[in-house]
């Protein structure tokens, strides 16, 4: 089964999104203190690293092709993208750049 929204319910979508990523971004940035990039950044990392986990859902061509997939790829991209990078800020951070 896949999923074709018509173009009210993607919007809704994409702003339901948006605001599960500033309130994440908001909980990642007290958890995260030096390691973050503040509400906003975190947000937009999540919502970049969400549209990688989406692309890559398409690209993989897992065996079974369902709407339950796509979403963990796309909350595993998001949440993994923002751990990738804060590793790299710590990482430069400590060495002194």
């Amino acid at each position: 089964m896949t999923f074709d929204p018509d173009t009210m319910t993607f919007l809704l979508l994409v702003l339901f999104g948006a605001a599960g990523a500033y309130f994440i971004g908001y909980a990642m940035d007290g958890v995260m203190q030096q390691d973050g990039f503040g509400v906003l950044m975190n947000s937009v990392i999540l919502i970049a690293g969400g549209i990688i986990g989406f692309r890559a859902s398409k690209l993989v061509h897992l065996p079974f092709d369902s709407v339950t997939t796509t979403s963990v790829l796309i909350v595993a991209g998001g949440f993994f993208s923002l751990a990738v990078l804060a590793v790299f800020k710590g990482i430069f951070r400590r060495l002194g750049y």
